[in-house]
């Protein structure tokens, strides 16, 4: 009976934890980390935009316009 009770909590252990310890190489971590870095600066760009077409505010409107 312990036998099967041991057995049964290391199985469900084992199921429970899956993949989770699964680590990335680092050719995956640089390669997110350079996704991540595109999309910022493409981000940015877009920022840098909305930061000098919000200069002045349109004055025929009370609403925010870009």
């Amino acid at each position: 009976m312990r036998t099967w009770l041991l057995l049964g909590l290391l199985l469900g252990l084992v199921v429970t934890a899956g993949c989770a310890t699964m680590v990335k190489t680092p050719a995956e971590v640089h390669s997110t980390y350079r996704q991540a870095l595109d999309a910022d600066l493409r981000q940015m760009s877009e920022d840098w935009n909305v930061l000098w077409l919000a200069d002045r505010q349109y004055r025929l409107t009370r609403w925010y316009t870009r």
